[in-house]
């Protein structure tokens, strides 16, 4: 099979494809002729060696892929081969290759109720999707009429939160974003409003009627999750999910906390997938099944060749980017 391997920290430049055994499932797992691969910060980030030993290397990178059934598992039931399915490859990861092993809990069919979902759609949803969906719903608890700040907005989970905490039933959902380019894309992504990251906290005081933020969602990090945390009103919430910055840790005061009335939560589903997989696929069922409704929509904003992921890790590393970017491994 072909495989893009990383085996120590490098540059976009120096990713390649190489020919590896295939892959056969052992007890309990798929194997997944993959189509398609999403591609996130976090390969990125994994590329740079920047997981250090939690993550060890070599490894492949790919959290979500998209393809057929080719073998079952001894004791996995509810699949054939030749199915058509997608799945999120978090506790394994494998993505960047033409054969995957992926977990049954963790892997969504694609025939039947989701039959109309295209295969390339579904690996640029399924783990940003989850995400969006479990953040709001089972983490932050959103409430109807709840005014929220997303981070990122534009980018491949952002682009998810704001129709989601639309969904959800948000008052008011507000992102910040890196160029005035993407400004423009606010409605269309279910925000009612974007800002530039540099000064957002100070437009957002300035707005007329504004009376602090029920819930900021930040995959970013750095310096704007102490300014964001200082919007919030009382009993606000701030979800951390993840550091697409690369900036230092920002130091927390529990006393602070306490005072201010301001809550701190995190979210990896990478790592509550390891805890309760079944709960997460259960998730991504059901956000899948928003996409496919036609509830949700999903901004794919480039499909490249695997050979080419050296190009998607670059526009990713400038972001300069709307939504998400996949990697088309067969068909």
């Amino acid at each position: 099979m072909k495989s893009m391997v990383i085996d120590r920290p490098m540059g976009a430049d120096e990713l390649v494809v190489k020919e590896l055994p295939d892959l056969q499932p052992p007890p309990g797992r798929l194997a997944v002729d993959v189509v398609y691969a999403g591609v996130g910060y976090v390969d990125v980030l994994l590329r740079r060696g920047a997981f250090g030993d939690l993550v060890p290397l070599p490894a492949v990178p790919g959290l979500e892929v998209s393809g057929y059934v080719r073998a079952v598992g001894a004791g996995v039931q509810g699949f054939r081969v030749g199915q058509p399915v997608a799945a999120m490859t978090l506790t394994e990861l494998g993505g960047y290759a033409s054969i995957a092993v992926t977990r049954p809990e963790l892997t969504v069919p694609l025939d039947g109720p989701l039959g109309s979902l295209d295969l390339c759609t579904a690996a640029a949803g399924i783990v940003n999707l989850t995400t969006a969906y479990m953040a709001l719903g089972q983490v932050a608890r959103l409430r109807q009429g709840d005014h929220v700040l997303v981070h990122g907005a534009a980018g491949g989970l952002g682009s998810f939160i704001g129709q989601m905490a639309r969904h959800f039933g948000a008052g008011r959902v507000y992102g910040t974003v890196g160029s005035a380019q993407k400004l423009e894309l606010a409605s269309s992504l279910g925000y009612d409003e974007l800002f530039l990251r540099e000064g957002f906290a100070e437009e957002l005081r300035g707005k007329d009627g504004f009376r602090g933020l029920d819930l900021v969602l930040d995959p970013v990090g750095g310096g704007m999750r102490r300014a964001s945390q200082e919007l919030l009103r009382p009993l606000g919430q701030l979800v951390v999910l993840g550091n697409a910055s690369g900036a230092e840790d920002v130091p927390q005061s529990m006393l602070e906390a306490w005072l201010a009335n301001r809550s701190l939560t995190g979210f990896s589903i990478g790592g509550y997938s390891q805890y309760a997989p079944s709960e997460v696929g259960e998730a991504a069922k059901a956000a899948l099944h928003l996409l496919a409704d036609g509830v949700i929509r999903s901004e794919v904003f480039g499909v490249y060749p695997l050979e080419k992921a050296s190009e998607a890790h670059e526009l990713l590393e400038t972001k300069n980017t709307v939504g998400k970017l996949v990697l088309q491994i067969s068909g």
